[in-house]
């Protein structure tokens, strides 16, 4: 299996695999015959790393321009290096993710997904996103997003009305952080395995929560950490996050796929 890895906001495809390195170890321990391709977004961040290293970053903020140009990169990256099996998300690579598998139900909806599982680390999807592809937007869901910008642009932790609600709104279909999952259309919900993976110190975990209610609940995985918004580090962490991704690469084959490497000599 190939799996490709996007990685967050002022970030690169090597900072992302050394952040993934002990969920690694965790998926190559199975008997599972995976690879890994970390790659850099197409645009060149100002700021250097506190190393030096050069830093990327998909888009510049949320307008739905930036996010098609985003789209574009990514078409001709799958066309150029794919086919992939998989993917992993974090952050602004999730949010890349999560939009693009959206407006590719939406209007490419003959074709099969691009991906057949994904993973998504502190991901997201923009309400914008949803407001183009016609979904109606609550009040009461810009609500929440805006108070979330306030609270990280004030470093502060989640919202203590948000804490309180966090559970329950994971499976309130009427009211999942201000959106009604049951005004969405069947078409915009993404219907591949998919494993959702957040901090519940990390103030935007509702929109997180937004885009696992927008995915299949049957061949959905959700694991919330005790963190912020990161790709967690702490051994149970990993391991959990690691079993997690084996859980829906499994759920890609079964029932009725074939593994591509099934039947292939070992090396």
């Amino acid at each position: 299996m190939r799996i490709l890895c996007l990685h967050g906001y002022n970030q690169s495809g090597q900072i992302f695999l050394t952040q993934l390195s002990a969920v690694i170890k965790v998926i190559q321990n199975s008997e599972t015959r995976v690879s890994f391709d970390f790659v850099n977004a197409p645009i060149q961040s100002a700021l250097p790393s506190f190393d030096g290293q050069t830093l990327y970053k998909f888009f510049h903020g949320s307008a739905i321009t930036d996010i098609y140009k985003a789209h574009e990169w990514l078409t001709a990256k799958l066309e150029a290096d794919g086919p992939y099996d998989g993917v992993i998300g974090f952050s602004q690579g999730a949010t890349l993710l999560s939009s693009y598998l959206l407006y590719h139900q939406w209007y490419n909806y003959e074709y099969e997904p691009p991906f057949t599982f994904a993973t998504f680390i502190s991901g997201t999807i923009p309400l914008a996103v949803l407001k183009d592809l016609g979904t109606p937007i609550p009040r009461a869901a810009e609500l929440v997003v805006e108070e979330i910008e306030l609270r990280r642009q004030g470093n502060l932790d989640p919202s203590p009305s948000h804490v309180s609600l966090a559970r329950q709104a994971i499976f309130n279909s009427d009211d999942c952080f201000g959106l009604d999952l049951n005004k969405v259309p069947l078409e915009l919900k993404i219907r591949i395995p998919t494993v959702h993976v957040w901090g519940m110190k990390d103030p935007g975990f509702p929109t997180s929560t937004h885009l696992a209610g927008l995915c299949d609940p049957y061949i959905r995985k959700i694991y919330m950490h005790n963190s912020t918004h990161e790709v967690p580090q702490g051994i149970e962490d990993t391991q959990q996050l690691g079993q997690s991704v084996l859980w829906c690469m499994q759920r890609a084959i079964w029932p009725g796929r074939c593994d591509p490497d099934e039947g292939k000599e070992k090396e």
